[in-house]
């Protein structure tokens, strides 16, 4: 397992390479998670046996395209802002970095919008459109986009998607159709151990991680991201998450908080499927 590692802790910073030209840019904080995420693992597990009470650490990704042109899928969290700098800087070189897209307005995926554009002063950033309070965000000259519109980098070309699930109104997902690349954002949360650290989903299975256990954690998990599924249908919950399969080419999966699948998507993709018919129906006094 090739990564590259920035600082340690609440900045600790990796990269891993997904495929030529694309770059999983993730944080967590391996030993140091369960002091900085009060040990949030063990309460779940008390209450969800099948959950790791170990499992203190939870991603924040950004992914990097390097292409004709760079563009680049949100930027981590705010104690990341030195790190993810270096790491942009190690990858682009010498190049400018032509695009930078905010998924939504939250913290762990915009906050370090003002230090990548005063290290790139060239790039556009891209974000949700029809909104008009970007400025409180440092967005206020954003370029904004609608679902449909398309970015092309030369060999890849980025399509701005309606999400399924959102915990924020303002959310967009991103399709790249040629490596069939989806970032659905905050959809599918997986929390991990310590050893489990920038691992690709495949690399997970090595330390005892299945997709049984994927489809476990993101059933409570995601209780708690989307909160409103309590009063959501089931079915058709399901019917829209097969509708998804049906329209999309998933053959990479890169949510912001989840370790990137790249190898058994079948299996991964039904065990999230029922992992949010789970989530629907269960008991959410249980969950929290």
């Amino acid at each position: 397992m090739s990564t590259k590692v920035y600082g340690s802790g609440a900045d600790r910073v990796g990269v891993r390479q997904i495929t030529p030209n694309i770059y999983w840019i993730c944080h967590c904080a391996g030993a140091e998670a369960a002091r900085l995420n009060r040990g949030f693992a063990s309460d779940f597990a008390r209450v969800n046996p099948k959950f790791d009470p170990e499992a203190n650490d939870i991603i924040y990704s950004s992914y990097l395209f390097l292409d004709d042109k760079t563009f680049l899928i949100d930027t981590l969290g705010p104690a990341q802002h030195k790190t993810v700098i270096e790491a942009l800087a190690a990858l682009l070189g010498d190049r400018r970095l032509d695009y930078l897209w905010i998924s939504h307005t939250e913290l762990p995926h915009a906050a370090n919008t003002a230090a990548i554009r005063r290290a790139y002063p060239e790039v556009e950033v891209l974000t949700v459109g029809g909104h008009d309070h970007y400025e409180v965000h440092g967005l206020g000259d954003a370029k904004q986009l609608d679902y449909g519109d398309r970015v092309e980098l030369g060999q890849h070309s980025i399509e701005i998607i309606e999400p399924l699930f959102v915990d924020h109104a303002l959310t967009q997902w991103i399709y790249e159709h040629n490596t069939g690349f989806l970032c659905p954002v905050d959809w599918a949360l997986n929390a991990h151990n310590e050893h489990q650290c920038f691992r690709f989903m495949d690399e997970m299975e090595e330390v005892g991680y299945s997709a049984e256990r994927f489809g476990h954690d993101v059933s409570i998990t995601n209780c708690v991201v989307f909160a409103w599924l309590r009063w959501a249908d089931p079915d058709q919950v399901v019917a829209a998450i097969d509708r998804f399969y049906d329209k999309y080419d998933i053959r990479i999966f890169a949510p912001s908080h989840t370790n990137v699948i790249r190898e058994n998507l079948p299996q991964y993709l039904e065990a999230l499927r029922e992992a949010m018919r789970v989530a629907v129906t269960r008991d959410y006094g249980i969950v929290h």
